[in-house]
């Protein structure tokens, strides 16, 4: 049956004064879109008049979207684990700072390990690579803004281009493991390839009205870049701290305290690493879920005037009634950075050792884990976005994404969007360019520990690419990612709103999946 999709003129709420002075106006014609049987949907039916109040969210969530009535902290015990973790971590910067010598490094003795790769020169190179990880992210987004058609499609082709071409030179080198993996992943980025083309018209849409929407709220850009800065401080001050650990508490070094032990260094490690990956992942849900929030505000914004204070309004729920929840997704993720990290050096030293068996499987299980991890950053991702939007805890808020994601096959309608894909490709552009910095500072500088032993020259590189490739992420996830799932979850909720503020984009979602225009059923 045929849908007229013209919305009658929307009247005022009733009741409670809804968010921002009643500027959420969302109304739909209630001759064509009934409400769902027996009352379902957001748990209560339309009134019977074109004048009423937006239905409720999911679960009892009581008040107008981002306003609630009876807003609570959600999930304080994990809020109170990151808060002993991240005052962990500061202890031990300060302690290891204070000892900590930059024109001494270079003395440590040979047994000292990797503390005659962590100095001063190093330092300097890691931060020169933030520096220039945070100025092509900047440039990458004004690419974006201008070209969106071409880097979407550009992003494409190059994606699958830069998967075959690293299997090939993973067989030309006789890294058979590592080979075999990326091949599977070669063939089946080739065969995608003709599958997602065709969704490419979709995705431009979609793309389009996301941009369109940052531009309206300027704030999402003013957000992610005030998000990327603490991202980049973070790493550059974790970098510091890692270093000032290891000359402080290596046995040998010219920095070291009276209670340098293998024990006290190894520890300290473990405790920075960990602070390090929970706290990044952290300022990347409170970037993601801060952007969210303004996304949401223009999704429900009938009023032709901008919505005042968006912005900071969802950034104060996000560091008060949702901090604890947002720490819970994001440890989960911390966990299983971690893990992958491990199997990554298992790998390497089986291949050093020649035990070929031994680095197949710890690179499958490695690809296991990447699985695992890349499902439940999109899964937090959804929850991010309903905790953004409704206030929910994080486990309320899984269940009530798993119900939508059930209900409306989310998972198909972001993969075929297509547009993780052109921050993708950015981000590992970027974090190429900072290793090629790493690389040219390297070969320039030649530093003794370069000198001693070749393999540092890898790792140093590496870890110019990662810190450039984690910065980039950051920005990306917290604005076009962001709005991205913003509008699925939306969509899914109340589809009608988009035929009147998006006639385009939601006769482009209505032909290719007629299933967007029913509400999910919560019940």
């Amino acid at each position: 049956m045929s849908h007229n999709y013209k919305m009658e003129q929307p009247g005022s709420y009733q009741g409670q004064a809804p968010y921002n002075g009643g500027q959420q106006q969302q109304y739909y014609d209630q001759s064509q879109y009934p409400p769902p049987p027996n009352g379902t949907g957001y748990g209560q039916a339309y009134p019977p008049s074109g004048d009423y109040k937006m239905p409720l969210a999911p679960d009892g969530y009581q008040g107008e979207r981002f306003e609630p009535q009876k807003p609570k902290f959600q999930d304080i015990p994990f809020a109170i684990l990151f808060i002993l973790v991240f005052g962990g971590f500061v202890a031990t910067s300060v302690i290891a700072l204070r000892g900590f010598s930059a024109k001494a490094s270079d003395t440590v003795s040979t047994s000292g390990g990797l503390a005659t790769t962590l100095n001063g020169q190093t330092a300097v190179i890691l931060m020169f690579s933030a520096a220039i990880a945070l100025v092509l992210s900047l440039f990458y987004i004004f690419l974006v803004r201008t070209f969106t058609k071409i880097i979407l499609e550009v992003s494409l082709a190059l994606s699958v281009i830069t998967s075959v071409a690293y299997c090939v030179y993973l067989w030309v080198k006789g890294q058979t493991a590592g080979a075999i993996v990326m091949t599977i992943f070669a063939v089946i980025s080739v065969l995608a390839y003709w599958f997602m083309r065709k969704r490419i018209p979709l995705a431009k849409i979609i793309l389009k009205s996301i941009i369109r929407a940052a531009d309206e709220y300027k704030s999402t850009y003013v957000l992610a870049l005030f998000f990327l800065i603490i991202q980049t401080a973070w790493s550059v001050w974790t970098v510091w701290t890692l270093i000032a650990v290891y000359q402080r508490f290596t046995p040998g070094a010219a920095g070291a305290g009276s209670s340098a032990s293998s024990s006290s260094r190894t520890g300290l490690v473990v405790l920075v690493i960990f602070a390090y990956y929970w706290t990044s992942e952290l300022i990347k849900a409170l970037a993601y879920t801060s952007v969210s929030g303004v996304f949401g505000t223009w999704f429900y914004n009938a009023s032709p005037n901008k919505v005042k204070g968006a912005a900071m309004s969802s950034l104060r729920r996000c560091l008060t009634y949702s901090f604890g929840s947002l720490c819970f997704g994001s440890l989960i993720l911390a966990v299983l950075d971690i893990i992958r990290a491990i199997l990554q050096i298992v790998q390497q030293q089986e291949s050093a050792n020649g035990d070929m068996v031994g680095a197949v499987l710890a690179c499958i299980a490695g690809c296991l884990v990447g699985c695992i991890d890349w499902a439940i950053t999109f899964f937090n991702r959804l929850a991010y976005t309903n905790i953004a939007l409704y206030g929910n805890s994080f486990v309320t808020a899984s269940k009530e994404t798993w119900q939508l994601v059930k209900q409306k096959g989310i998972d198909a309608l972001i993969n075929d969007s297509l547009i993780n894909t052109v921050w993708t490709f950015g981000s590992y552009a970027i974090g190429l360019g900072c290793g090629i910095f790493a690389y040219a500072y390297l070969s320039i500088s030649n530093p003794e520990y370069v000198q001693q032993d070749g393999s540092y020259f890898s790792v140093v590189i590496l870890f110019a690419v990662g810190l450039g490739l984690n910065i980039a992420l950051a920005l990306g996830a917290g604005t076009i990612g962001a709005g991205c799932t913003t509008m699925f979850v939306c969509l899914a909720e109340d589809s009608q709103v988009v035929a009147q503020k998006d006639p385009e984009l939601f006769e482009a979602l209505r032909n290719a999946y007629p299933q967007v225009v029913h509400t999910v059923d919560h019940a």
